[in-house]
């Protein structure tokens, strides 16, 4: 397959980048939108705007199936950076595609020292299951990463008092709430007897992998 020239005078984005020094502010800009969209030429970087190829502020409703797994594999892949792993085997553990994830991670992904990183935080909304109190079994569509690790450390504890009966870490998700997407407030369920006929009703209780063990 024929690779697509760069730009006139350059076959290739190294040869353009080796020509000469690249220290303006309009050289770096060019570097920083081909560390995101290397397939394009420099006239297409010149044009684009990274703003309209972030996924990261979409809301959850507004997502296509095939963008909510997209969201879902790169709130892996983040999950797994933000506890030291690297973007290369963060893909091949996830099967994510580098470029969907920096759509969806938006500014969150950051390039420092030729390495891609996380910040330690993010407000990207995603689906989870949720049990909540007197309701039962439902989703909620969190906000932010710091709820989305709280979800997960919940179902950690739920697990651990039925499968172990060990409530300890469960207790401490007594009078706790998440506070959805559209404002509304739904508070963990915590009674062993009821999360004992939640998970009961279920055919196949899965727990929702990408945080189930706790991790932002």
């Amino acid at each position: 397959m024929t690779l697509k020239r760069f730009a006139q005078d350059y076959s290739t984005f190294g040869g353009w980048l080796g020509a000469m020094p690249r220290t303006s502010r309009y050289a770096r800009e060019i570097i920083r939108k081909h560390e995101r969209f290397p397939t394009l030429s420099l006239n297409e970087l010149r044009n684009l705007r990274i703003s309209d190829h972030d996924l990261s502020q979409v809301a959850w409703e507004a997502l296509s199936p095939a963008q909510r797994r997209e969201r879902m594999l790169a709130a892996d892949v983040a999950r797994g950076m933000r506890k030291g792993e690297r973007l290369g085997p963060a893909l091949a553990r996830t099967g994510a595609r580098k470029s969907d994830v920096l759509r969806h991670q938006g500014q969150t992904a950051y390039k420092s020292r030729n390495y891609w990183r996380i910040n330690k935080s993010d407000r990207i909304q995603m689906e989870m299951r949720f049990y909540e109190r007197g309701v039962g079994h439902i989703t909620i569509v969190t906000t932010n990463s710091k709820d989305r690790s709280t979800v997960g450390k919940y179902f950690a504890a739920v697990k651990k008092a039925v499968n172990k009966g060990d409530t300890s870490a469960l207790n401490r998700f007594k009078g706790r709430s998440i506070v959805d997407a559209n404002g509304v407030r739904h508070e963990f369920e915590t009674d062993l007897d009821e999360l004992y006929a939640i998970e009961d009703a279920q055919e196949e209780p899965e727990f929702l992998e990408i945080y189930q063990d706790g991790q932002g």
